[in-house]
């Protein structure tokens, strides 16, 4: 299978949802997956070297042969599973009209577009729609960045009357994803990680004894965020992938 996460926008969060859902949702199966990053400018695939999700970064610059790679990228053995996280502004163009000349737009499964909240990441949702929808392949959006899921309509009202009947499923800020960046693998990882967090758990213990105050507030707070890391999960991840499994299989 083939995700595909696009946005023209920077800034949308599309590589927190490549990583932490569109891959993530491979590990939730039990199956190997692989990110590639087409960005010349961030480097997240490097960022997340003890996770099980295998990624890797290409740049998209002047000169690139971008037909041979995505012929390199897509054309992949059917048992593979492949998150292609495409960077914004100009890659986006160059990776979608590189999609559509080669018509390899047709080994993709789904594609994905996030955006946060704001009139103007609602523009480039659209425009980004527009370029691929004519793919006839199936689309869902992410809305990123949520503050308040009971309050999603408020926040997101642009979206929603815009785009009405669209598929989408919520991820929320939390002090799980920072935590992600620091533990270096995903959220969906550090939820099931006891030996991690048994660590800390005996760091905690080890502070109360010496009464080190400093290190008692550190790892108190870093339990308390694993512990959060196993409600993200069940209440926003677990959600989004079975979105992602919903609208696949549905739009097919």
């Amino acid at each position: 299978m083939t995700i595909a996460v696009v946005n023209t926008k920077g800034g949308a969060s599309k590589s927190t949802v490549a990583f932490q859902v569109a891959a993530a949702s491979f590990l939730a199966k039990k199956q190997e997956v692989h990110l590639i990053e087409f960005d010349d400018e961030n480097k997240d695939s490097e960022t997340f070297s003890n996770s099980k999700i295998k990624s890797s970064q290409v740049e998209i610059g002047d000169g690139t042969d971008v037909d041979e790679v995505l012929k390199d990228t897509i054309l992949v053995p059917k048992d593979k599973n492949i998150v292609i996280d495409v960077g914004g502004n100009k890659t986006t163009t160059i990776i979608l009209e590189g999609l559509k000349k080669t018509r390899l737009y047709r080994k993709i499964d789904l594609f994905i577009i996030p955006m946060s909240g704001g009139y103007q990441d609602l523009k480039n949702a659209e425009k980004t729609y527009e370029m691929i929808k004519g793919f006839d392949v199936p689309v869902i959006f992410a809305l990123s960045r949520v503050r308040n899921p009971k309050r999603l309509q408020f926040q997101y009202g642009d979206f929603f009357r815009a785009f009405p009947k669209k598929k989408y499923f919520i991820l929320t800020d939390s002090d799980v994803i920072d935590l992600s960046r620091t533990q270096k693998k995903s959220v969906y990882e550090i939820a099931f990680d006891t030996n991690t967090k048994g660590a800390f758990e005996k760091a905690l213990d080890e502070a109360f004894d010496t009464d080190d105050n400093d290190k008692i507030a550190q790892f108190s707070t870093l339990l308390q965020i694993f512990d959060e890391s196993e409600e993200y999960v069940n209440d926003i991840l677990t959600p989004a992938f079975e979105a992602l499994e919903q609208k696949n299989k549905k739009d097919k």
